[in-house]
């Protein structure tokens, strides 16, 4: 009996200990205030006076705070599937016959002045997807339009040519945007684009600067990766980040490409044992999207997405929302220099933690509508209806 009573109190003593560690090291270590990196005074004195978030420390779940949890739990702790947002749709037709929708969703008391917010999803993300019906309930609650786009063979929309989408081709994009400049004519317009979606509208912006210039007020890019070579790199990393993640997005494209086979493999440049057979995001980008977009090799096709290097191209105020630990776009690989060089029209935003569009809040890991990565986007939206003026550089 004695050295069970003293094995107790040292027991006890030993998980209070580290409970008390943990709870410091959350506190002190995990969440912290954003940082900003911009060279630009106004760009930071615009997000320091009207973006509430970013003087605010940034508490992740206290669960689950690590980034590739943030990662893979954001798309399981926000609108739940069977949550459909009421949508209205428009199918566009592309320039090869191709089709996309335009899912808007609008407030009450439309007119000229209202803020049109083109949004641009993630890698096989919809208007459907949690994060991006809570991203767009946000945004509304402020009063703007929102305005979504599903590419080819996404949220529904069939494939009626062969050829998908990519992370460095711009043209459906610039379709779309034709199209919202004749629908909204005099409206005021940003653009989101999240993931593969900020990818996207950075090759727009940095290589149709002046349309960008006399189309956009200002564009907020979340999660990109905007060094395409280091993020596949990341991700390729054991256990986690190859096999749950990589994993996860290979098999959720290679669906597509089974899915719209018999409209896909009339062309040469397909081999779909190959596709099909694809373990990784690289190989599955080699057999598959670096072909179809006139690449020689995957190698190119990522030196071609990465939008690092081409920031100085920005003809319009960009806000970066990074998280540090994003597996898919790690903190060493952020535009932090290059925002900070003088002239720069980027100002990035990064938190310690947050993952790749999880940046999930509060103790327990419950289903929220919103978390901290729309609120932020929310109070961005609010911002640039409000002091949009300050913007113009």
């Amino acid at each position: 009996m004695g050295s069970e009573e003293s094995y107790f109190p040292v027991a006890i003593s030993a998980a209070v200990s580290f409970f008390t560690m943990m709870v410091s090291y959350y506190f002190y270590g995990v969440a912290q205030k954003p940082k900003v990196y911009t060279s630009n005074e106004k760009l930071e004195k615009f997000l320091r006076s009207h973006v509430t978030s970013v003087n605010q420390k940034f508490y992740p779940n206290a669960f689950i705070w690590e980034g590739r949890l943030q990662s893979i739990f954001g798309l399981k702790l926000r609108l739940p599937n069977s949550h459909k947002l009421p949508y209205s749709r428009e199918i566009l037709r592309m320039k090869d016959g191709g089709e996309i929708g335009l899912d808007f969703l609008e407030p009450e008391n439309v007119d000229q002045n209202t803020l049109v917010v083109f949004i641009l999803p993630g890698l096989t993300s919809s208007s459907q997807t949690c994060y991006v019906k809570t991203l767009v309930l946000s945004i509304t609650s402020k009063g703007a339009i929102a305005a979504v786009l599903n590419n080819r063979g996404l949220g529904g929309v069939p494939v009626k040519t062969p050829r998908m989408y990519s992370a460095s081709n711009y043209e459906d994009v610039q379709e779309v945007i034709w199209y919202l400049k004749k629908k909204y004519p005099d409206n005021p317009k940003i653009a989101i684009g999240t993931s593969m979606g900020g990818m996207v509208l950075c090759k727009y912006l940095t290589n149709q600067p002046e349309e960008a210039k006399n189309t956009f007020l200002t564009a907020l890019v979340i999660s990109a990766c905007w060094d395409a070579l280091s993020g596949i790199k990341s991700l390729e990393k054991p256990i986690i980040n190859k096999y749950i993640i990589n994993g996860g997005m290979t098999r959720n494209l290679q669906h597509l490409a089974r899915k719209y086979r018999k409209v896909l493999e009339v062309r040469e440049c397909f081999d779909f044992n190959k596709i099909l057979g694809s373990a990784t995001l690289r190989e599955f980008d080699s057999n598959f999207t670096a072909p179809q977009f006139g690449f020689k090799t995957v190698q190119d096709y990522y030196l071609d997405a990465t939008i690092l290097n081409v920031v100085s191209k920005f003809s319009i105020p960009v806000f970066g929302f990074n998280a540090e630990d994003d597996p898919m776009s790690p903190g060493d690989s952020l535009p932090k220099a290059q925002a900070l060089e003088l002239g720069s029209k980027l100002a990035l935003v990064t938190t310690v933690r947050g993952g790749h569009l999880g940046y999930l809040e509060g103790w327990l890991p419950t289903r929220r509508n919103e978390h901290y990565m729309e609120r932020f986007a929310a109070e961005f939206v609010g911002a640039v209806m409000n002091y949009g003026q300050e913007l113009l550089i």
